[in-house]
């Protein structure tokens, strides 16, 4: 073979592997959820309680509200301008669950849908 044939064989090779490196990373972005409501990530954005209800099991949120009331089994119900929402916070967050009960909070976490029941599974909770 003619040593041009071999650099572009090579040439061809790796580009073959970086292109399929970056198809591997590559995320897809998720479909938009019902009612004209944007999902949103993380700490990148926030919603409302009320465009929460509308996203898809899993999806990521960041609420803003108040802690109304502790609902117990680390369960708190929580309110922003646009509704209510229950918010499960793992107890590392708090030594006594009253002492959230009032507070301002941005919670961030995901989406816990299934036909019973809608949550927000809380990953990180952030006090104001």
């Amino acid at each position: 073979m003619k040593v041009q044939t071999l650099q572009k064989i090579a040439i061809t090779s790796a580009a073959a592997v970086v292109l399929s490196a970056c198809a591997a990373n590559a995320t897809t972005a998720a479909p938009a959820p019902a009612s004209g409501a944007k999902a949103v990530s993380g700490v990148n954005g926030s919603s409302t309680v009320a465009q929460a209800k509308t996203l898809r099991d899993d999806a990521k949120v960041s609420l803003t509200g108040k802690l109304v009331r502790f609902v117990g089994n680390e369960k708190f119900e929580l309110q922003d301008r646009t509704g209510t929402i229950i918010v499960e916070i793992d107890d590392d967050y708090y030594h006594n669950p009253q002492e959230l009960v009032g507070k301002t909070v941005t919670v961030h976490g995901e989406v816990d849908r299934d036909s019973r029941k809608l949550e927000i599974d809380a990953n990180h909770v952030q006090l104001h």
